[in-house]
C-alpha cells in the first residue's frame, strides 16, 4: 500500500511540476489590411521594452506569466499627426491566460483610424494565414518572464 502511494504521489508532482515549468505561448501576426509600419506594445511585466509585430513576419512570445498587461503605445496624439509632447499614461488591459496553452492572434488598425482590431484565431488558421503570406521563415521570438522581464531571443 505505502508503495502504490508513494508512486501515485511521485507521478503526481511530476505532473503538476511539469505542468508548472511549460510556458504559456502567444503567437501575434499583423493584419495585412495597412502596412504603414509595425505594431509596438509594452507589457507590465517589463513597461521599458516594446514588443514589436512587424509587416513582414510574426512574433512569438513564451511567457511563464498566468496573465499579460497589454499597454499599446500611441504615436500620435487623438486629433493631430504629431507626435505628442508628452504621453499620456493608458490604462493597461489585462488578459487571463492557461499556463502551457498556446494562443494565437491576428492584430492591427484599420487605415487612419485610432481603433485597434484582435482577432483570436484557431492553430489552423494562423498557420494557414502565416503560410499563404509567406511569413514561415521571419520569426521574432521574445521571452518574458516574472523575474527578468522581456528578453528578445536571437534566431
Amino acid at each position: 500500500m505505502k508503495t502504490a502511494s508513494f508512486i501515485f504521489l511521485f507521478c503526481l508532482m511530476t505532473f503538476l511540476g511539469q505542468a508548472q515549468s511549460t510556458p504559456t505561448k502567444i503567437y501575434l501576426v499583423k493584419n495585412g489590411a495597412q502596412t504603414l509600419g509595425g505594431i509596438q506594445f509594452y507589457t507590465t511585466l517589463n513597461p521599458s521594452k516594446p514588443i514589436k509585430v512587424k509587416n513582414n513576419g510574426y512574433v512569438l512570445i513564451e511567457t511563464d506569466a498566468d496573465s499579460l498587461g497589454v499597454i499599446r503605445e500611441s504615436p500620435y496624439a487623438e486629433n493631430n499627426y504629431q507626435p505628442p509632447a508628452s504621453s499620456p499614461k493608458r490604462k493597461p488591459v489585462f488578459i487571463k491566460f492557461e499556463r502551457g496553452k498556446s494562443y494565437y492572434f491576428k492584430m492591427g488598425s484599420a487605415a487612419y483610424s485610432t481603433h485597434f482590431d484582435v482577432e483570436e484565431m484557431t492553430e489552423r488558421a494562423f498557420w494557414l494565414y502565416i503560410g499563404l503570406n509567406d511569413l514561415t521563415d521571419n520569426v521574432t521570438r521574445y521571452t518574458l518572464s516574472r523575474a527578468v522581464g522581456l528578453v528578445k531571443n536571437q534566431q
